[in-house]
């Protein structure tokens, strides 16, 4: 990644950055190593990272919220704008085919990319320079999120919209002594289930399935 790239980390071993950069597409075609790997790790890493740093931002959220704004930050839309403020599109080694299909501007490969290069970061840098580029990355978005934290009105226009009824949410478990409960609910509209979602009551556990769908079809 060259002095001008966002990312605020030299890599010590550019190899790792290679790898990261690399397509499956590209890999097949010209041989060696793709991002799969690195980009399983990165989901993780950033799994970590984003509720750490989200438990420390918001003190008095419940469950329920935290698990929204988690949902929201992680998602494929969004890690995709990411990937794009770090110009991944631009540096994204794809094969020919990819290539021709319009591979840059796909959501998921430049969500897979940026997971894959956050990974190499933690490999490279270790766990205290990747939560620090995770916090940095994210942190113009934090303000935004309590205004998310409840999507249900639009995933009800949404659905009154394509299939000209309202949504229903279903608890289908519930779980926990009764001072502490969990609850389960699937989102349903059109009489197919569109999400699933937990909180510590009906409502957390709704307004996460509504958020689930939301990130999932880029309904915002």
């Amino acid at each position: 990644m060259d002095r001008a790239s966002p990312v605020k980390h030299q890599f010590t071993n550019p190899e790792l950055l290679e790898e990261a950069l690399t397509h499956t597409s590209h890999a097949y075609e010209y041989g060696g190593q793709h991002n799969e790997r690195l980009e399983f790790l990165g989901d993780a890493v950033l799994q970590l990272f984003v509720t750490e740093i989200l438990f420390e931002r918001f003190p008095d959220d419940r469950e329920g919220s935290l698990h929204v704004y988690r949902t929201r930050l992680v998602s494929t839309e969004h890690l995709a704008r990411l990937a794009k403020r770090w110009k991944l599109d631009e540096q994204v080694r794809l094969g020919r085919g990819e290539e021709a299909s319009g591979g840059r501007s796909k959501s998921r490969l430049l969500a897979g990319t940026f997971e894959a290069v956050l990974g190499a970061i933690h490999l490279d840098g270790g766990h205290d320079v990747a939560r620090e580029v995770v916090r940095s990355c994210i942190l113009p978005d934090l303000d935004e999120l309590p205004k998310l934290a409840d999507p249900r009105k639009t995933i009800h226009e949404w659905c009154q919209r394509t299939h000209n009824s309202p949504p229903v949410y279903e608890v289908v478990a519930e779980t926990g002594p009764a001072h502490d409960p969990n609850f389960t609910v699937e989102l349903v509209c059109g009489g197919t289930v569109l999400s699933e979602g937990s909180g510590s009551s009906k409502r957390t556990a709704s307004i996460a399935a509504a958020n689930v769908a939301a990130a999932q079809m880029g309904i915002s």
